[in-house]
């Protein structure tokens, strides 16, 4: 009966408050006051046009004129790189409550689970419409974050304080991406700067945890400046449930402290901007992050001295010019990543070994995307990139030696408008070639050395969007992605796991069909936001490590499966007090290869079922108050396992949180307090790590100018 906590907080927030009390506020779309607000309003008054005649001036001492509000207009939930993608975007307002982290924040959408490997700072990968990790993209300004070592994006190395705007896009990577991906892409923006402001915000919670964060913008007509720096810390010294290995006798479980938990993280954004006219906006970004980690180890085997330190350097130079010829506009991104990660273990806690390990990577890319609109009802956009990869492993790293990839990615896509029937028509295709190697022999077996590989990959998509009903977009789309096989995949060779040269891209046929429906002609602060999908996916020569007789595990082309699903959303802001915010994915993934203890079963790690759903109160422009809020959410999750054969099953979860905010007249301040987990739910995530109980989070903001 746990669905129906947040189905009768709804009921009671509708019930207890009246519509009549509805006055403007920020809304739905628009950006916070608080941190990350960039948007603010701004107020001035009417002056008539000409001075009134000095002798009726008495006459005209009893008019005035009211002072006119101007509110800056919402911004846009819509998908900016894809006009038929499905997804949602989220703004700052959807991530500035106290305890917030990107993977939680990402979790609560539609069609989108996130694994986590314990609490805050810990390895989070992504999955979208039951893809793996590996096939969805992560981009950030432009940039791809995706390494062709192998492996997803870590999650928690995104601090949500310097970001903007995050756009989800869900079955097909856009077109603008470079790149094809099966699962679909996350779009991250950082910051920008639109106002002179400086903010300040500090916070910490339970278990040691510390935040701080502070933003400068400095903008002007031709050029403006943000700078930011996030830090993060955490004791994570939290209680927990050892069972001592043993799942099914509780005789000898215990409750022990978590130790060697600790982390510090920093992250650092410079942007400038450079406006020489008004078609053309030249930007300089630089994110640069670092962290300090312990390595705990599972719950029954507790470590001391392993730690974990990643750097990573992201410079992105971006050209964009707009009305071109009053008909064409151009985007250039070019970058240059650098990371580090060192692992110690000098106690042989984790490792087979004492030695130390470090890896580090150089990748430079380039992309460039040109939009022509001819005549009113036919444009066509072309994209072209490219991408380089170094990879400089330790001893007991991902390859055998030094690797390097060169990635070329070219794509066209053209949009034909039918304005009798308001459609829009969207073919579009793209191809990517790699050339893969390592930079000696893998010595693997006893046949000839392999250590390049070279590929060539087709994807194609088509699509129709249909918007003659007012408020409402009806989509369909079908086409085929790929993921190319990693470094690792192609030549791993950590011992007991190598690679294979002759391996396949991954590939999918996918179809989806959904309706949105938006209310942008209801009043503000009203808002009313639904969606309802439906997906089917087909995905061949999907990639595992298959174990051989010698005891060595081979990475092999085995599987295929068959995924469908449904996804329905609801975002609203009604009554002048009360948002909403909730969504329901269904998954039926289905292992469809020829292995028969694999065969028909729900491939692992994928629940079948999912909601959040989220209801806050709130009342604004009290005499004290800005605004205060009253906020409660839950998430359940059903129907997952761990293994393929489906022998394991995982619990059905649920989590309940519950928090307030109060933002002062003016927005000079805001404070947000959170409780997490008020179940007091004391689980462990998918690999066996503990996972904290109950907590609690506040994060106070301030704007200094």
């Amino acid at each position: 009966m746990r669905w129906l906590v947040p189905l009768l907080s709804i009921g009671l927030w509708i019930a207890l408050l009246s519509p009549s009390f509805a006055k403007e506020r920020r809304t739905d779309d628009a950006p916070a006051s608080s941190d990350a607000a960039e948007n603010e309003d701004v107020f001035f008054e009417d002056e008539p046009a000409n001075e009134a005649p000095a002798e009726k001036e008495d006459e005209d001492e009893s008019l005035s004129i009211a002072p006119v509000t101007v509110r800056a207009a919402r911004e846009s939930r819509d998908l900016r790189q894809d006009r038929a993608a499905s997804g949602s975007v989220l703004l700052p307002e959807d991530f500035d409550d106290a305890g917030d982290d990107m993977a939680d924040v990402l979790d609560q959408e539609a069609g989108v689970r996130v694994t986590k490997l314990g609490g805050p700072a810990s390895f989070s990968t992504l999955s979208i419409r039951g893809s793996t990790s590996d096939q969805v993209s992560v981009i950030l300004d432009g940039i791809p974050l995706n390494s062709a070592a192998g492996g997803p994006v870590d999650l928690s190395r995104i601090p949500l304080g310097n970001i903007e705007r995050v756009e989800i896009y869900r079955g097909t990577a856009p077109l603008l991406f470079g790149g094809s991906a099966i699962g679909g892409a996350v779009s991250v923006t950082t910051r920008t700067a639109r106002n002179r402001k400086l903010t300040l915000s500090g916070g910490g919670g339970s278990f040691g945890e510390r935040q701080a964060r502070a933003f400068y913008a400095e903008p002007h007509e031709r050029w403006d400046l943000a700078l930011g720096l996030d830090y993060g810390g955490w004791e994570g010294t939290f209680p927990y449930e050892n069972d001592n290995g043993t799942r099914f006798d509780s005789s000898d479980d215990r409750t022990v402290t978590r130790r060697n938990n600790r982390f510090d993280q920093i992250n650092l954004l410079g942007k400038a901007r450079w406006r020489p006219d008004r078609n053309w906006t030249l930007t300089l970004m630089e994110w640069f992050f670092w962290r300090d980690q312990g390595v705990p180890g599972l719950g029954q085997f507790e470590t001391e001295k392993s730690r974990h330190k990643v750097m990573d350097s992201l410079s992105v130079l971006s050209v964009q010019g707009n009305k071109l010829a009053g008909l064409a506009s151009w985007t250039l991104h070019a970058g240059f990543r650098a990371t580090q990660s060192a692992f110690r273990d000098p106690l042989e806690e984790i490792g087979l070994t004492s030695d130390d390990g470090e890896d580090r990577s150089l990748s430079p890319s380039f992309s460039s995307s040109l939009r022509v609109e001819p005549v009113d009802w036919w444009d066509i956009t072309g994209q072209f990139g490219y991408r380089y990869e170094r990879f400089e492993p330790s001893g007991g790293g991902l390859s055998a030696a030094r690797s390097r990839r060169h990635d070329l990615s070219a794509g066209l896509e053209s949009g034909f408008l039918i304005e009798a029937a308001d459609l829009l028509i969207l073919p579009s295709g793209r191809v990517a070639w790699t050339d893969s190697r390592l930079a000696g022999s893998t010595g693997v077996g006893t046949g000839p050395a392999v250590n390049e590989s070279r590929q060539t990959e087709w994807s194609f998509r088509g699509a129709l969007v249909n918007q003659s009903v007012p408020d409402t977009k009806l989509t369909v789309s079908g086409g085929r992605a790929v993921r190319l096989p990693s470094l690792f995949e192609l030549f791993g060779n950590s011992g007991r796991v190598i690679g294979n040269p002759n391996l396949k891209s991954e590939s999918a046929y996918n179809v989806d069909g959904g309706i949105v429906y938006d209310s942008r002609m209801l009043p503000a602060p009203y808002r009313l936001r639904l969606e309802l999908y439906g997906f089917y996916s087909d995905v061949t020569d999907l990639i595992q490590f298959v174990q051989t007789a010698q005891n060595v595990s081979r990475a092999e082309n085995v599987d295929r499966a068959r995924l469908w699903g449904i996804e329905a959303g609801l975002r609203g802001d009604l009554f002048g007090h009360l948002r909403v915010n909730g969504n329901y994915s269904y998954l039926n993934a289905k292992n469809t290869g020829e292995i028969r203890a694999r065969k028909d079963r729900h491939l692992p790690f994928r629940p079948a079922s999912k909601w959040y759903a989220r209801t806050e109160g709130y009342v604004a422009d009290l005499p004290e108050f800005a605004e205060l809020a009253v906020f409660l959410d839950a998430e359940w999750i059903a129907g997952n396992f761990l293994d393929n054969a489906n022998l394991v099953a995982v619990d059905e979860r649920f989590y309940l949180n519950a928090g307030l905010s109060v933002e002062l007249v003016r927005s000079v301040a805001r404070l947000s307090f959170t409780a997490g987990n008020l179940t007091d739910e004391r689980t462990a995530d998918l690999a066996g790590y503990p996972l904290p109980g109950r907590s609690f989070h506040f994060l106070l903001t301030a704007k200094v100018l």
